[in-house]
């Protein structure tokens, strides 16, 4: 037997984590893979090691992009985006507290 929640007095549907919208996770750099060839200057300039090339991925201009393999260890530091010859990263200022 199965009764409804609007009959029950009080009663409150509870969310429905599957199809409630999730804010995104936040990331302290974001990358245009579309334009990324690959060159893995940025992996060499990344101080602590969290940029990695995509072998998964190859994007429209047949090359694997990087990506951000942990973003809690990356400080925001830039120095991926002041390497990179094709300006794929836009790089954010940490949260506040963290």
């Amino acid at each position: 037997m199965t009764v409804a929640l609007e009959n029950v007095r009080g009663a409150r549907p509870a969310p429905d984590s599957l199809t409630a919208p999730r804010p995104p996770a936040w990331s302290p750099l974001t990358i245009a893979s579309n334009r990324c060839k690959g060159c893995e200057l940025c992996i060499g300039a990344c101080p602590h090691g969290v940029l990695a090339l995509d072998p998964g991925v190859v994007n429209p201009l047949g090359y694997h992009p990087v990506r951000l393999t942990d973003p809690a260890g990356c400080t925001s530091c830039a120095l991926c985006a002041k390497v990179c010859p094709d300006a794929v990263f836009t790089v954010f200022a940490p949260r506040k507290g963290a």
